[in-house]
Parts: structure tokens; sequence; C-alpha cells
């Protein structure tokens, strides 16, 4: 099992080091402020995960709750705009998924390039388009990226790979299959139109569940990875993930009980890529304070 844990610690370990030597060197303290636009429980939920990991490295965080009913586009322009100024805030999120009120490319195009540590506003997006990053020290999406550290870190080999990417969202699936295929790796990102998906992720090397549609909520249409999806050998990252609104449940794209021992490779649906995206997070939040105090 491809387990987070020593990977995203090690990451930990060393944005730790990196907070205590802004503090004593620069006498900066990283800030990241993370936004809740709209009610999503799934994105209160990721919120204060990532309060958690700054408090454990040392990293100052706020949540700045813009999920009411009173506020509109502008009130989240502003606000946006307020934090892009400030110069104590070195870091920006707004936490996906949002509510739909407000279009994500406002949102996005509104965000400062410097301080957007989630990788997506199209500055940040440009860049990866023409391969114009490093991996582990650039402003990337986090969860492409740190699902592409942890195959490394197992040693998955990419170079030459067929990879197949269940949803091409700009969250994961498109930022993922350049990263995949700067890498050499040959990646497709499939979708509810593909043909032959069956087909695909039969023949595939890896894959990467990242649909977020289950059947339990989307039926006939939704996705579900099973062990007769996959190859012998195959290694296979879960990402995709919904609350059940109706009953609080967790609800993941990969059937775990019924690929283990058939996989050469396995993320679990906890403890995988949930948690190498938030250590990509707080590494993010690091080159974020660093390039802004070189810039200043």
């Amino acid at each position: 099992m491809m387990v987070a844990a020593p990977l995203a610690g090690a990451i930990k370990q060393n944005v730790a080091l990196d907070v205590s030597r802004l503090r004593k060197e620069k006498g900066i303290s990283p800030k990241l402020v993370a936004f809740l636009i709209g009610k999503d429980p799934i994105s209160r939920t990721y919120v204060d995960l990532k309060q958690k990991d700054c408090a454990e490295v040392g990293i100052l965080s706020e949540v700045r709750d813009l999920s009411s009913e009173e506020y509109t586009a502008s009130d989240v322009v502003n606000a946006l705009k307020e934090a892009n100024e400030d110069p104590k805030v070195h870091a920006i999120i707004p936490q996906i998924p949002f509510d739909g009120k407000i279009p994500e490319e406002r949102i996005f195009s509104t965000l400062s390039p410097q301080k957007d540590v989630d990788g997506l506003t199209p500055f940040r997006l440009g860049k990866l388009i023409r391969s114009e990053y490093k991996l582990e020290s650039s402003l990337l999406p986090c969860t492409p990226k740190g699902i592409t550290l942890l195959c490394k870190y197992y040693g998955i080999p990419l170079e030459g790979a067929e990879a197949v990417i269940v949803g091409r969202g700009v969250l994961v699936g498109e930022p993922l299959r350049k990263l995949l295929q700067d890498l050499n790796a040959t990646a497709t990102c499939c979708h509810t139109k593909t043909r032959n998906l069956e087909g695909k992720l039969e023949s595939a090397d890896l894959i990467i569940a990242a649909s977020g549609r289950p059947p339990e909520l989307f039926g006939s249409k939704g996705f579900r990875l099973a062990g007769e999806n996959v190859r012998e050998g195959c290694a296979v990252v879960s990402v995709g993930v919904r609350k059940d609104p109706s009953t609080g449940k967790m609800l993941f794209d990969v059937d775990l009980s019924s690929l283990k021992g058939k996989c050469g490779f396995l993320t679990p649906n906890v403890g995988g890529v949930g948690a190498m995206t938030r250590a990509c997070l707080l590494q993010n939040t690091i080159v974020a304070a660093e390039d802004i105090i070189r810039g200043s």
C-alpha cells in the first residue's frame, strides 16, 4: 500500500525548518489565508485539516468565511483583492469546490499568481502548460504535484508508461496529465464521453481515479474502479471522493477491497493522496513566501 505518511511527513519536517529559518533570518512569519466560498460541506472539512497542518509546522493561517447567502460576487472579489495586497499574507487558497454562484474563472483571475498556492490562476496554469516549472519548487496544483511526487517516491516507472486518468478537471486531471507527460508517460484523461473506457483501464500501467462521481449519487453515469477493471500489477491512485449529502458518508472512486493483491502499487482512500495534497500546500506556501521576499 502506497501510504503517504513517510513522504508527507518528510515534506512537513522540511517546511517546519523553513518556517523557523524565515523567522530567524528575515523576521517573516509565513501566512496562509483560505477562503470558504459557498456551503459545500467537504470544503469546510478540507479547510479545517489545512489549518491543523499549518499549526503543526508553524505557518500562520486564517479562514475567511464567505459562505453566507448575503455575500455577493463583488464581496468575494474585493476580499480576494484585499488579501492580494496584504503584505502579511503570503499564500491564498480559494477552497474548491465552490457553490457555483460565482464563476471559478472570476475568482482565479482576481487571485494574485504570486500568492496562488494551488497553482490554478491562468498565469500558473500557463507556466505548467509551457513546462516552465520545477516539480518541487514551483507553485503547481497541489494534488497533481503530490501524486507525481508519491509515484516517484515509490519508484513507479513513469517513462513510457500508459497512464489513464479518470477525470479531466482543472484541479486534478488536466494538470496531472501534463506533469506525467513531462515525465515521458503517455497520459490520457478519460471522461463520461470516452469510448471503451473499460479497455483503456485494462491496458493501463497506471490509473488515477479522479472522477468524484460515485454511482450512489450519479447512477449509471457514476464511476468506481474495481479489481475487474485493472490488469495484474497495475498501479492505482485513489483521488476522487464525495460526501453523500443525505448520509454524510464519504464515497470514494476506488473499491480497495477488490484491488488488494492485484495491484503492484495502490494508495489508500484515506492517508494517501489527501495527505500529499496538504503537504504540498504547505511546501507551496514556503515557495510563495520566499518568492515574495526575493521580490520585495
